[in-house]
Parts: structure tokens; C-alpha cells; sequence
């Protein structure tokens, strides 16, 4: 299976992740605060670090889930439920090279997506 490598905005952190076949999109308030944007992501079972692991922080930023950032860059990577610890999400906007073939899969809490956004799928 290809892989996809990302990073943070500094580098310090580094990871590969199988290429998925979708991506999905996340409008809570939780999520845009932490982004500032409703947020792209990916759901994995499968991420290897490739460096950075000392600089990797998981935040608790509800009773139900973790983010995780870079404590060099602050750059936001990955999402988990607290949970399912070994089941993470990435920000499709750390991934280096996304193919075009990865499409929408699903809209979550479409209700509070602010009327300003729009998603848009091309593949």
C-alpha cells in the first residue's frame, strides 16, 4: 500500500500513514476553535512517527478527546478519542503531496459548519 508522509510546520515532527481513499471533514466548535477552520481529516489505525516523538503533546480537550501538536511549532497533526487511544486522525493539511483520488467521505456536525463554508469534492 503507498504511504503518505507529513509533517509540522517546523519539521520536528515527522510521520508516515497508509494513503487512505478519504477524508473527512469535522465543523464542532471544538474542532474550528482548535483549527481555526473546520478541520480535514483522516481516520488511521496505522501512523509511524518517523522523528519527532519527544516533541509530539497530546492536549485533553474534552472528556472524550485528545489532540495532538507539535510543542515546538504548536502545529495541530492528530486527533484521538480518548477512548480508543490507538485510533487517531490526521489534518489532511500536514500531509506532504495528497493525491487527487482521495475524496469526501462524511461531514460531521453539519448543523454548526458555519454558513461561509462550503465543501467541495473533485475526485
Amino acid at each position: 500500500m503507498p504511504t503518505l508522509s507529513g509533517r509540522c510546520l517546523c519539521g520536528d515532527v515527522t510521520f508516515d500513514i497508509p494513503s487512505p481513499a478519504r477524508f473527512d471533514v469535522c465543523h464542532c466548535v471544538d474542532c474550528r476553535r482548535w483549527h481555526g477552520a473546520s478541520p480535514v481529516g483522516i481516520d488511521l489505525t496505522d501512523v509511524t512517527l518517523t522523528s519527532g516523538a519527544s516533541a509530539l503533546k497530546w492536549y485533553r480537550s474534552s472528556p472524550l478527546a485528545e489532540r495532538g501538536f507539535c510543542t515546538t511549532c504548536g502545529s495541530s497533526l492528530f486527533y484521538r478519542m480518548a477512548a480508543s487511544p490507538a485510533r487517531w486522525s490526521c489534518y489532511l493539511g500536514a500531509l506532504e503531496n495528497v493525491p487527487p483520488s482521495i475524496g469526501l467521505g462524511s461531514q460531521h456536525f453539519e448543523r454548526q459548519r458555519p454558513v461561509q463554508y462550503r465543501v467541495v469534492s473533485t475526485p
